[in-house]
């Protein structure tokens, strides 16, 4: 499964390309084209013991904030990780919004067809909510939410075809 992982370290948004290769004993990884195993267990009910690649031992603890990020305090520092799945970070780099200021528009970041439209104009949402089912190259895709925020319009309806870059949904300007 592969992820898009952002982050703030030391003020400076960052982006990392995260795979879990699998999942037993240990985690193994593909980071940046990376291979890397983690070990670790449990500590406090938010708290772990992570032993990471070169014997590093870190203590964590992990905290999941109600937009769907997650705030995770690891040897005195502080980060805020966004996990999106590859389609909603495609679409987030396709709107312009990998990096920074978000956008109003959620924009198709492949060619496919509507297959479902699961919010209504005027649906609050938050960070990570499914929008839409998207089916592209024969695969139904769960098109997420990229910011939380009101739903100004779906310029979708079922069953229409998209290119990429098409407005799929607009959502209310931030405040």
């Amino acid at each position: 499964m592969k992820f898009r992982a952002r982050f703030t370290d030391h003020g400076e948004e960052r982006s990392r390309e995260i795979e879990i290769l699998s999942q037993s004993r240990h985690l193994d990884v593909r980071i940046d084209a990376l291979d890397a195993r983690f070990d670790g267990c449990a500590t406090a009910p938010n708290g772990f013991s992570i032993l990471g690649p070169g014997g590093r031992q870190v203590e964590a603890s992990i905290h999941r904030e109600s937009d769907g990020t997650l705030r995770v305090h690891v040897g005195g520092q502080l980060f805020a990780f966004e996990f999106l799945d590859e389609l909603t970070a495609r679409a987030l780099v396709t709107t312009g919004a990998a990096g920074g200021k978000k956008k109003g528009d959620l924009k198709a970041s492949m060619p496919g067809r509507v297959l479902r439209v699961l919010v209504q104009n005027g649906e609050e949402v938050v960070l990570g909510t499914p929008l839409l089912v998207l089916e592209a190259m024969k695969m139904e895709n769960e098109v997420r939410s990229p910011r939380s925020g009101r739903i100004r319009s779906v310029d979708v309806v079922p069953g229409q075809a998209v290119a990429t870059g098409d407005v799929l949904a607009r959502f209310e300007p931030e405040s």
